[in-house]
């Protein structure tokens, strides 16, 4: 994996477009598709490796969905994060095989935009003491 660029173009889920979504879940289609057609049409592990793929076609919707939104709620902008990191972990396993898009999917977002990751700081400074929340005037 030398070949790996040395900059990620995603950063925040702000950065994600439909097309990074539909190029993520066609790849996870192609390699776990060809699990199941080693293991065959039947048996526990071809209804696990099935239900898998239907899982996978449903985050896709719902990040595609989620995306299109003008100005997601709060808990939407989560989502979003959330959907993207799972179809990303699922990815992981196949970051060996060709058509991984290292540039897209090795670095995991951790936040919707460079807001809410200065939120989550603030968050994380008040509750180790190390900074005072300026709602308290102290």
């Amino acid at each position: 994996m030398s070949n790996l660029p040395h900059e990620c173009r995603l950063t925040f889920a702000e950065d994600l477009t439909p097309d990074d979504v539909h190029e993520l879940e066609a790849f996870l289609m192609v390699h776990l598709g060809r699990v199941h057609d080693e293991v065959g049409p039947s048996g526990e592990i071809s209804f696990a490796l099935r239900a898998l793929l239907i899982l996978i076609s449903d985050s896709a919707g719902t990040l595609t969905a989620l995306l299109g939104l003008e100005n997601p709620d709060a808990w939407q902008r989560s989502m979003i994060v959330g959907e993207w990191r799972r179809l990303r972990g699922t990815a992981m396993d196949f970051n060996h095989c060709d058509g991984y898009n290292h540039a897209l999917w090795w670095n995991p977002i951790r936040h919707c935009n460079a807001a809410d990751e200065a939120d989550e700081q603030g968050r994380i400074r008040r509750a180790q003491g190390t900074e005072t929340d300026p709602e308290d005037g102290v």
